[in-house]
């Protein structure tokens, strides 16, 4: 009877070792889309606390005692160059000296943010200070070089869970394939063709797809009435119909030109968490705002 008691608590004592071995990665990101990625390569492995908020915006985040919390008990944090990270970033490694920050960048050339249109008497600079555009996660091929890089570390976190992670990113990867394909096809009559915006978010999206985007936010500012008028006249000529802006920014401006050329206002959200649903739907809503024809030249 003692022997079978004694076998019990062995057998007990092995199954919570194994417990404790199969506890969940305690893994933070920044923004929504990366909890996509994380959750779709790791699943139940990893517990994801995304520190930006849906409705908030990254250029305006500060660390709430919660969050503090769950960076200081954090197995890692993959932050993606987004605005509050280059102020938060350092002051977050300095009080919490054994904060696990990994880079998941890496392979990934990053561009100037684009979509500035120069006004008369302005003048912009090209230096070493022009601000990168941190949102790579637009574009599906740059979103499969991050999750390989996701899957690298989380495999150096708890390789036990290797074969699980691999498994899980080959199929991430053939989704952000499809969803590329998907979005080629809807936009490729389209190469060349300009689209407005508030803010200029979607600089990867368009050199991938062969799009221009043009944005009305100046330098992360609400453009002057000057600038107004001279961005109404743009996208007049452009043959703007829609102007697109997302919930996290002040529509003000988009709806002071769209009122001005007759054009509409319309919602894309590059920090919806789903990835290929965002890339679909976004193709949708800029192929319908391009079906006007390219207007021919007059003979």
């Amino acid at each position: 009877m003692f022997k079978h008691l004694v076998t019990a608590f062995l057998a007990c004592v092995i199954f919570s070792a194994g417990s404790a071995l199969a506890t969940p990665l305690k893994v933070v990101v920044s923004i929504a889309p990366q909890h996509y990625l994380v959750h779709a390569i790791a699943g139940d492995l990893a517990d994801v606390a995304i520190l930006i908020a849906p409705g908030q915006t990254p250029a305006t985040w500060d660390p709430s005692p919660q969050s503090m919390t769950t960076l200081a008990e954090s197995d890692i944090l993959f932050p993606i160059g987004v605005p509050f990270e280059e102020v938060w970033l350092p002051r977050l490694q300095q009080m919490l000296p054994k904060l696990n920050v990994a880079d998941i960048r890496q392979g990934i050339t990053l561009q100037p943010i684009s979509g500035h249109h120069h006004h008369e008497g302005e003048h912009h600079g090209h230096g070493h200070d022009q601000m990168m555009d941190p949102h790579i996660w637009l574009d599906p091929l740059h979103a499969i070089t991050l999750a390989e890089n996701i899957t690298r570390h989380l495999c150096a976190l708890a390789p036990q869970h290797q074969q699980t992670f691999t498994d899980g990113l080959e199929q991430l990867r053939e989704k952000l394939l499809q969803t590329h394909e998907q979005v080629k096809q809807k936009l490729e009559h389209f190469h060349g063709r300009h689209f407005m915006v508030f803010h200029p978010s979607w600089g990867y999206f368009a050199h991938r797809y062969h799009l221009e985007q043009l944005a009305i936010e100046i330098d992360g500012k609400e453009p002057s009435g000057i600038q107004l008028a001279q961005t109404a006249e743009l996208a007049r000529t452009q043959n703007v119909r829609v102007i697109f802006v997302q919930q996290q920014f002040s529509r003000k401006a988009a709806q002071a030109i769209a009122d001005q050329i007759g054009a509409q206002v319309a919602i894309l959200d590059p920090l919806a968490e789903n990835i290929p649903q965002t890339l679909i739907m976004t193709a949708d809503r800029i192929s319908q705002a391009l079906e006007t024809p390219w207007p021919q030249p007059s003979h």
